[in-house]
């Protein structure tokens, strides 16, 4: 009977982030649904024409998603009974940009979002550009782990580890973690002339990669 044994490994890898997504809502709001939509095609049109103006590549602003819903609101009567009564459209487009990784360039995107008539609530996320690499140092330093517990658990019980049998890929979990989410208020942002310039001297924690890797080896005297 062959003796084997078998390890679950952990291994984790980090990096700095290389790359900055800005997440925005931009809404129109009318009782007509055409000019709801207008309103807020024309937002985005002049958040995208100030953000060129001001360095940007256009072909970095995308839109993720486009929504437009019925709002309804609550009537109180005495006559016709309370009830839900249609109040106007809201029309919403989802508006993503992406840059490399610069303080300042966050700032002065800040700044620019700020000055236009988009008055967007957004999120500020970190990112790298290439994860692939990440996801491999992980697994590799996964495996790592999980012949160093090997050869100990082997020395422990007096044996050596022996041939490889099996790495269980495809079993493997991995995880990434990214640096928290800023999520920033027009309004309050507005109301704060330094609060985008503040953002240059941020330091912004590393996003990491754990992967679990199972492996098995035969053991022998």
């Amino acid at each position: 009977m062959d003796r084997l044994i078998t390890i679950t490994g952990n291994g984790r890898f980090s990096t700095r982030p290389d790359k900055i997504c800005i997440s925005m809502s931009i809404k129109g709001e009318n009782k007509n649904y055409n000019e709801a939509m207008e309103i807020a095609d024309k937002k985005v049109l002049d958040l995208k024409a100030k953000l060129a103006e001001n360095g940007f590549d256009e072909k970095k602003i995308y839109t993720n998603d486009l929504n437009v819903r019925a709002v309804n609101k609550y009537v109180e009567s005495k006559l016709s009974g309370n009830r839900y009564v249609f109040d106007k459209y809201c029309a919403t487009h989802s508006i993503k940009i992406d840059f490399e990784y610069d303080t300042k360039k966050l700032a002065k995107c800040i700044d620019t979002i700020v000055d236009s008539v988009a008055d967007p609530n957004f999120s500020i996320s970190f990112e790298v550009e290439n994860e692939k690499p990440l996801k491999e140092k992980a697994m590799e330093n996964a495996v790592q782990d999980a012949k160093r517990k090997a050869e100990v658990l082997a020395k422990s019980a007096g044996v050596k580890l022996g041939s490889l049998v099996r790495i269980d890929h495809s079993f493997s979990q991995i995880n990434i973690y990214r640096p928290r989410t800023l999520n920033m208020e027009y309004d309050s942002v507005r109301a704060k002339s330094s609060a985008s310039a503040s953002l240059e001297g941020m330091n912004v924690e590393d996003l990491f990669v754990d992967a679990n890797v199972t492996v098995q080896w035969e053991l022998k005297d």
